[in-house]
């Protein structure tokens, strides 16, 4: 009874952490003009990284320096997350959303399986198998039916795009590594994965932050899509298997394609409707799993 219920607070903690993900592009299409993709990707870390790191020093002091610190798995999260931003938002660039949404998206669920099976030998069940086909299915459907133009394909985006989902999901798999406090665990990778970044921030046109409607998409990046998600996604990852956890978080297409709808009157075509249901079902799929699955 204790597993099921560990379980599914691990389950619950995922699903709420990709609805947040999926805020990620809603607000930064209200954000000031000169807001480059990049510079809205590193301000979210480094400033995650800030508000964090100042309220564990806050709360704990000299004991969040303490010893018993997986060095290898916090540099290992802090430098996918970090990768994350870079490669993705390249690899749209390049190849457009449509590709490479549906291959960085899409590619992270099998990828998350295979490393969780091969590094923490976990065994993934027939549900795990037909309910990330049924989402990827989903998100390839639900991304080619919000393209209206012909899609563009870059082997070189392409390979960033693999880039991002394999940078996503080292974040998973470092963070599993580290047997910490999960509030302390997403400090150190989002302070890590903030120095990173910073050059991107500091090198690029950061005028639009000073806006008033820039500052308010600065602070809903940080809090909504990145510091309570992430925190979120660290107390899952260690309660349910690591493809599960990426399989589940793909309730952040979802969740992107109901605000865009709702909030910047996009419509999406049949083949994009008919992908968010084959996407519902996956995802149900597996969260109805009594199990960890």
């Amino acid at each position: 009874m204790a597993i099921a219920k560990e379980t599914l607070k691990g389950t619950l903690c995922v699903l709420v952490a990709g609805m947040c993900w999926g805020t990620t592009g809603t607000i930064q299409a209200f954000a000031p003009e000169g807001a480059s993709s990049l510079t809205v990707g590193s301000a979210r870390v480094v400033f995650s990284g800030v508000v964090l790191i100042l309220f564990m020093l806050a709360k704990e002091g000299r004991a969040f320096f303490s010893g018993g610190w997986n060095l290898r798995g916090v540099l290992l999260a802090g430098a996918g997350l970090a990768a994350y931003q870079l490669t993705f938002f390249t690899a749209v660039r390049m190849t457009g959303v449509a590709v490479g949404t549906m291959v960085a998206i899409g590619a992270a669920p099998p990828i998350a399986g295979i490393c969780g099976r091969l590094l923490f030998g976990e065994r993934l069940s027939a549900r795990w198998f037909a309910a990330t086909a049924l989402a990827v299915a989903g998100c390839v459907m639900l991304v080619l039916g919000g393209n209206s133009g012909a899609l563009e394909v870059s082997a070189l985006g392409v390979f960033l795009a693999f880039c991002a989902a394999l940078s996503y999901t080292f974040v998973g798999v470092g963070m599993r590594m580290v047997e910490r406090n999960p509030y302390e665990i997403i400090t150190a990778v989002c302070v890590t994965s903030g120095l990173m970044a910073l050059p991107w921030l500091v090198t690029g046109e950061t005028a639009w932050m000073l806006e008033p409607r820039g500052a308010l998409c600065v602070a809903l990046l940080t809090f909504v899509s990145t510091v309570f998600p992430y925190t979120l996604f660290t107390i899952g990852v260690h309660k349910i298997k690591l493809g599960v956890a990426y399989t589940l978080g793909l309730a952040e297409p979802l969740t992107a394609w109901f605000l865009s709808t709702v909030l910047l009157g996009e419509r999406l075509s049949l083949l994009g409707s008919a992908g968010v249901a084959v996407l519902f079902s996956g995802i149900l799929l597996l969260a109805l799993s009594k199990k960890n699955e």
